[in-house]
């Protein structure tokens, strides 16, 4: 058996344990990847209700494993970016699995099974579109977001599998300029009796009218990935708080970043939770970075994102005069 013949079994591997928690029924399936094999101590019940928790943790609540959520400008499922990833599949003539169940169709999971089949099949266009155009851009910035989360070690191992073999069979082909490389999509939707339209039917300059937030504007870009170039995760913007020694926010990541930021105004530690952000960000460049030395392919990606992470750090400097 050659090494390419060994590719799709392994993306196939990993796709499950992205799409369902452990089970003991895996024994098997892990055998195939001994390196996520060696991360379990053992597969009895109560370090399976370890991994589900943690499953939850890092999947339902902290980290969405969507495209999406890091290609489409409203950060939200079933977006227009899903519809590029349902155009691929429907081009390639791919179906999801019977049974398998997540929240859109442009979970990493599915995209990996997908990819595995068109490589079995030998049907390179649809394979490469998604390696390049798809997986290659938010996959990266999605497994480092997971390296924050500090996860347990099978889903550690499983993260840093995942990027080393989506990036070392990174297919050689023509990648345009690095600025070109996020596709168009629609703005996101707004809806009537928000912020938006008060500014956009009144010319308001404040956004505080009706009780809105001055921070809103703001906090929406810094919570979409495409436009900051990172994930914030409610982890991290907990943790925020607590370096600044604010009271603790509850709450969807919206809530929580607004309050952070009302409250550091308040306390007058504005200068302080502007500095933590800038270093958030100038560490998610350090490691666009290092990807990209060790997976020179991906440079052109680690360009794409860098941008938007420069330019988060300019909006910060213009919004702010600290």
């Amino acid at each position: 058996m050659s090494h390419n013949d060994l590719i799709p079994p392994a993306y196939r591997t990993l796709a499950r344990f992205w799409l369902e928690e452990v089970s003991a029924k895996d024994i098997d399936t892990l055998t195939a990847l001994p390196d996520l094999a060696q991360t379990l101590p053992a597969l009895d019940g109560p370090h399976l209700t370890n991994l589900a928790v943690e499953y939850q943790r890092l999947f339902g609540f902290n980290l969405p494993p969507y495209e999406s959520v890091f290609i489409d400008p409203s950060a939200m499922l079933m977006a227009p970016a899903t519809d590029r990833v349902t155009q691929i599949y429907r081009r390639g003539e791919w179906q999801s699995p019977a049974g398998v169940r997540t929240g859109a169709p442009d979970h990493l999971g599915l995209e990996l099974l997908a990819l595995a089949d068109w490589l079995d099949r030998e049907q390179l266009a649809p394979a490469h579109q998604l390696h390049t155009r798809h997986l290659a851009l938010w996959v990266v910035p999605f497994i480092l977001t997971l390296q924050r989360l500090r996860p347990q070690p099978f889903y550690a191992a499983l993260g840093e599998l995942t990027l080393d073999l989506l990036l070392t069979t990174l297919p050689e082909t023509s990648i345009p300029n690095p600025t070109d490389l996020f596709p168009e999509l629609p703005p996101p939707p707004i809806y009537r009796g928000t912020d938006e339209t008060i500014l956009a039917d009144e010319g308001v300059v404040e956004p505080e009218r009706n009780g809105g937030s001055p921070f809103r504007r703001l906090t929406k870009r810094l919570l979409c990935p495409r436009e900051t170039g990172l994930y914030l995760t409610r982890i991290d913007l907990a943790q925020l708080g607590r370096t600044l020694d604010l009271p603790a926010t509850v709450g969807d990541r919206f809530q929580m970043l607004d309050t952070l930021f009302r409250q550091a105004m308040q306390y007058e530690l504005l200068p302080e939770l502007l500095d933590h952000l800038s270093h958030l960000l100038a560490e998610a460049d350090l490691a666009y970075g290092q990807v990209s030395a060790d997976y020179p392919g991906w440079q052109p990606y680690a360009q794409a994102w860098s941008y938007r992470l420069a330019a988060t750090q300019h909006e910060l400097a213009r919004e702010f005069v600290v």
